[in-house]
Order: C-alpha cells, then sequence, then structure tokens
C-alpha cells in the first residue's frame, strides 16, 4: 500500500404481542456483527398455499480476505497519474447487525420460497491502514431470497435442506482522528447459504433443526481519498480489492418455539472457521 503509507507518516503528525418488542429490543441492544443470515430450519412448515409474515435479526462477525488489490493516484498539481497493484491482507472483525421483514409461501406440500427485505448496519476498524481509522456506515437496504424443501419424513423427524443468497451494498466513510479529511469506503457482498439436516418435534412441540451448512462470500471495495503527498502536492487515490472468493463449510443449530398454531419464534447459531452468528426471528402463519 504504496501510497497510504506514506500519507499515514503524514496524518500521524482520523413483529405480534410484547414478543415482537422484545425482538427489536434485543437488536438494538447487541452488539455488532456480518455476513451471514439466520436460515432456519432445514424443513418447510408450510403447507401448500399458505403465507408466512415475520421479523429476522441477525447478528454475526466475519474475517474478509481482500486481494488483487489496485490502486490509481491523480496528482492535481502536475496532472500525472500513477497506478500499481495494492497489498492483500484481512480485513478482520467485519460486523453487522441484520433486521429482515420476511414474506414465505408454500409453493407445494414439501416445499417454500421465502423473500426478505430489510436494513443493515455495519462495522470494522483499523485493519486496511492500521491508523486507528472506524468505518462510519449509515443504514443501508438489503435482500436475501431462498427455499427450504422437505425430502424424507417419518412422524416427528423430518430431513429437508435449505438454500439461500443475500445481496447488501454498503456505503460510508473511514475516519481517524488524525485525518483532516474522511475516506470514502464503498462495499458490496454477495453470499449464498446452504444447509442439509434434520428437523424433530419434542413433546411440548419445540423444534429442533440444525446441521452441515456451506456459505460462499464475494465482493468487493473500494476506498477513495484527497490528501496531500510529502512535496505538499493536492492527491486524489482510489484503492479497490477484490473480496476473496471463498468457500467455508460450517453447522449450526436451533430451536424454533410454538406459542399456538399460527406463532413461532426461532433462535439459532451458525459457526464456520471465518464467521458465527446469533439469529432470532419471528413467525406468523396464515
Amino acid at each position: 500500500m504504496q501510497i497510504r503509507t506514506s500519507f499515514l507518516e503524514f496524518k500521524k503528525n482520523k413483529y405480534i404481542r410484547r414478543l415482537g418488542l422484545t425482538l427489536v429490543v434485543i437488536s438494538l441492544s447487541c452488539s455488532g456483527a456480518f455476513a451471514l443470515d439466520p436460515m432456519g430450519p432445514t424443513t418447510t412448515g408450510l403447507i401448500e398455499g399458505q403465507f408466512e409474515l415475520g421479523i429476522d435479526y441477525s447478528s454475526s462477525t466475519m474475517d474478509l480476505e481482500l486481494t488483487n488489490g489496485k490502486y490509481s493516484e491523480w496528482n492535481h498539481n502536475t496532472s500525472e497519474s500513477e497506478s500499481g497493484e495494492a497489498e492483500s491482507f484481512t480485513l478482520s472483525d467485519f460486523e453487522t447487525n441484520k433486521i429482515y421483514a420476511n414474506l414465505g409461501y408454500g409453493i407445494w406440500e414439501y416445499c417454500d420460497v421465502f423473500l426478505r427485505l430489510g436494513m443493515v448496519n455495519a462495522e470494522f476498524g483499523d485493519s486496511i491502514w492500521e491508523a486507528g481509522e472506524e468505518f462510519d456506515h449509515q443504514t443501508d437496504l438489503t435482500f436475501c431470497i431462498g427455499s427450504r424443501a422437505t425430502f424424507y419424513e417419518d412422524g416427528d423427524f423430518k430431513l429437508g435442506r435449505m438454500i439461500q443468497l443475500s445481496w447488501a451494498n454498503l456505503d460510508g466513510v473511514l475516519k481517524a482522528p488524525q485525518w483532516t479529511e474522511d475516506e470514502s469506503s464503498d462495499i458490496e457482498l454477495i453470499e449464498i447459504q446452504a444447509a442439509i439436516g434434520p428437523t424433530f418435534t419434542l413433546a411440548n412441540g419445540t423444534l429442533i433443526y440444525g446441521g452441515p451448512f456451506f456459505h460462499f462470500v464475494e465482493g468487493d471495495i473500494k476506498e477513495k481519498f484527497n490528501d496531500i503527498n510529502y512535496k505538499g502536492e493536492d492527491i486524489t487515490a482510489e484503492y479497490t480489492w477484490d473480496i476473496e472468493k471463498s468457500s467455508t463449510f460450517g453447522g449450526y443449530i436451533g430451536a424454533q418455539m410454538t406459542f399456538d398454531e399460527y406463532t413461532f419464534f426461532n433462535i439459532e447459531y451458525q459457526y464456520t472457521s471465518g464467521a458465527d452468528l446469533l439469529g432470532l426471528s419471528l413467525i406468523y402463519r396464515f
């Protein structure tokens, strides 16, 4: 990171019932987190033609590998430009909070589809320039689409699969106390999660679910800033990195609690070697 490194030397001298309200309170009080979305059971709980509405909240933490870095620099005093390769590195502890409105539909007896629309907030710090910088991000839109299917059933035991795809674009700025100007930051993430596993209904109606899952992530990050170089010249620089295409296997476990024949509450935990998530969902079927 040749250009920024030299700049830093100068900058160092930058819901239903009360449970619905409870879910919102939890979402506001939990610490942040990214990537990964709640998955819910691997088997469908909807019959053909049935709908469900819900609120989903997730909190997860993830490390992102940034590769294929490039930079471009424009000198406003001399009209000269320079470009080259930027160092690859790990963006550590990338955290987000997501809250979704969820709409599901049973397309036939053993399969459903769902759509989530919601908001995401993200944060990370001191990973790109190691100058005490923090990512200041306003809430952005995010969406997720997916499907569940049951392919085996024996009494209270079922086996099924789920797959979902999510997208988010995060616009914000990097700030550090010693920087005279903030740095614009744009991050795009596309993720796929696929799981296969069992569900088991206990005597009290609680559904236990989980199993192994696959997580795929890719995207890109762009950083742009203005600064003064060591000659006192006005510089604009832009850095871009690919978020490395990576696939990871992990596991998850969850429980679905039944309040009545229409209302359910899910809580689950997901874990991979590079990310983890706590997910909560409130669901109403009709």
